[in-house]
């Protein structure tokens, strides 16, 4: 059996992609300083009127997100996912998701990983404590040495946990059919990823040192014993298969290293590279010269000396997990709630099997009874103005949408380079490039949409999307606002601006803003935005008047007319600006909202995955 380990979504660095192109309309940076205001006093002590707020509504469910898999034989496998739902594969089919481990305090249960020796015993591990299945039948257990992140068994009464969270998890406690042991403290070790028990008696572990080096653990029943492998970054993933006690196979993921254990000592296997760098996440041997493992988009097989690389499906981003009942019948599955079957070179296309969706990404509210909203793994829901409905699945990665109307929106994958329409219903995935990274998208019209890929800008002009045009001379993030057809500002995170108006962008200006965020507009005349230290900068339609003191914390912002802002901190106090000082509302929201969209009658506040709107 192979170990089974943590898999978390985790929103990876995309690569800055350089161009040499520049924008006939684009002039030499502005070096004048911009119009400084005093900074007001910001008032807590007065209430302002409004908003009223409706009741939170779920709009975006955390739910899915595949985390492991186990498979004792061919025709039957265990998955389970981070909120808490179990799934079993029959060989050909996947079962419905069932809930197994509830919600504690509102949070997902984080299911971490699932062991199961054989068909009718199982035992899976989360943030709070573990469940046991036994034919058909789980027990759900809290637990006060959880959370747990890793989990192997030998049997039903011989099973290696690791415990603590992801970054500091050394804990080690095995299971023996009814209770666990008292847990210990890995030696040597500062992070402990992967276990694995070949038998009765002896369990394997591999971790991280202090200084960055891979360890491996090994006990017998009396203490653990620790081998340093080799170098190895302190941010890698590890991880660990045994097939008996005289076998065991180890990898580094980004350290492209792998070792292998021969029942007495560690020694060095090959790298996990074959030329390409392959950056394994999971990995399930079936015989001393069978290991498979996937990671990065890519599967690979190690035949006891050398490693074979093959693209399983190219996207970025992604967390595997995998097991193999036989060389040939392997099963993964990866957050996004997909999942993959076969062995060597001959693998199945993905297909969905786990309803997976997580946290607001974007939000565009053109009218009072109309928004759209995307999340972090590829689905759009849309608001009808009394509730949230129409989840769809658009890709796998996170969408940028800017809507014009109830009957037009265009979204752009922040990854794969595609695109798509909203016009009562959604068109077909487009593609226009290779991948990205493309974030944000918004539109001025039908004919005049606008992506970015950091400094550099496409235009969508009705039919097609222009070749990347350098705007900016900085690489970070960039925000943009349309308001008609003949306005557009643009801004990157350290404060160079340009306009749009309706036929080129100007010439790329110095804001005197830094660290710019949450851009919102109602005119050519009036934008806010979000700067260094708390601070906000208004825009009048020529210069930003920056240092004005915002509310600590706020992490949403939306304006409904240029004497009217809503700004929402992380404890979910509403402040409302009416040209002078931030004023604290009376009424609150009843989650930390995210982000916020408002037209000139109605703002919509998002959170992680509630909803609500002004009445």
């Amino acid at each position: 059996m192979r170990a089974s380990r943590v898999l978390r979504q985790v929103l990876a660095a995309l690569a800055v992609l350089a161009a040499t192109t520049t924008m006939p309309a684009v002039g030499a940076a502005q070096t004048s300083p911009p119009a400084v205001d005093a900074p007001p006093a910001v008032s807590t002590i007065a209430a302002a009127p409004d908003p009223v707020w409706s009741a939170p509504v779920t709009a975006v469910p955390d739910r899915g997100q595949p985390s492991d898999v186990a498979c004792p034989t061919t025709t039957w496998c265990m998955a389970v996912d981070l909120s808490g739902r179990v799934l079993t594969f029959n060989g050909t089919t996947w079962s419905t998701p069932k809930v197994v481990f509830p919600r504690v305090d509102g949070q997902n249960p984080g299911v971490r990983a699932v062991s199961c020796p054989t068909t009718s015993f199982c035992l899976a591990v989360s943030d709070y404590g573990y469940g046991i299945y036994r034919s058909g039948t789980w027990t759900v257990t809290r637990s006060a040495i959880a959370p747990f992140r890793a989990v192997d068994c030998y049997s039903a009464t011989r099973c290696g946990l690791v415990r603590g969270d992801g970054s500091s998890g050394r804990g080690l406690t095995t299971w023996n059919g009814s209770t666990l042991s008292a847990p210990v403290t890995a030696p040597w070790a500062s992070r402990v990823d992967a276990i694995a028990c070949p038998s009765a008696t002896v369990c394997h572990a591999i971790g991280i040192e202090p200084k960055g080096g891979a360890i491996a653990l090994r006990t017998s029943g009396s203490g653990w014993v620790a081998s340093y492998l080799g170098s190895a970054w302190l941010h890698t993933t590890l991880d660990l298969s045994c097939t008996s006690a005289s076998f065991c196979l180890a990898t580094s993921g980004s350290a492209y290293r792998t070792w292998r254990w021969n029942g007495s000592a560690w020694a060095n296997a090959a790298n996990a590279d074959d030329g390409r760098l392959f950056d394994i996440e999971s990995v399930s041997c079936t015989s001393s010269s069978s290991c498979t493992a996937v990671g990065d988009g890519r599967t690979g097989r190690w035949n006891g000396s050398t490693w074979s690389v093959r693209d399983l499906y190219p996207i970025y981003g992604a967390s595997y997990s995998m097991d193999c009942a036989t060389s040939s019948s392997c099963l993964v599955v990866d957050d996004r709630g997909r999942w993959w079957r076969g062995g060597g070179s001959t693998w199945t296309a993905a297909k969905s099997f786990d309803p997976t969706s997580q946290w607001v990404a974007d939000l565009s509210c053109p009218t009072a009874t109309f928004c759209m909203a995307t999340d972090y793994v590829g689905n759009a829901v849309r608001w009808n103005g009394s509730g949230w409905t129409g989840m769809s699945r658009l890709g796998t990665r996170p969408s940028s949408v800017s809507c014009l109307s109830p009957t037009w929106c265009m979204t752009v994958d922040a990854q794969q380079g595609t695109y798509r329409k909203w016009t009562g219903a959604w068109g077909p995935a487009t593609t226009f490039d290779s991948i990205g990274p493309y974030w944000p998208v918004e539109c001025a019209s039908t004919t005049a949409c606008f992506t970015f890929q950091y400094g550099e800008v496409r235009r969508w002009n009705g039919t097609t999307w222009s070749s990347p045009t350098r705007l900016f001379t900085s690489f970070g993030p960039v925000e943009i606002e349309c308001r008609g057809s003949r306005f557009c500002i643009a801004m990157t995170y350290d404060g160079q601006f340009s306009t749009w108006n309706g036929t080129s962008w100007s010439a790329r200006r110095a804001s005197g803003v830094t660290e710019a965020r949450r851009l919102t507009c109602t005119s050519s005349a009036f934008c806010m935005v979000i700067s260094a230290s708390d601070l906000y900068s208004t825009f009048n339609g020529s210069t930003w008047s920056v240092r004005r003191v915002l509310p600590y914390a706020v992490g949403a912002l939306g304006c409904m007319s240029s004497t009217r802002c809503l700004a929402a901190d992380y404890q979910g106090v509403v402040w409302v600006w009416s040209g002078g000082p931030w004023l604290a509302a009376p009424n609150r929201l009843a989650f930390q909202a995210i982000t916020m969209a408002c037209v000139t009658t109605r703002c919509m506040a998002m959170g992680y995955e509630k909803a609500s709107w002004t009445l």
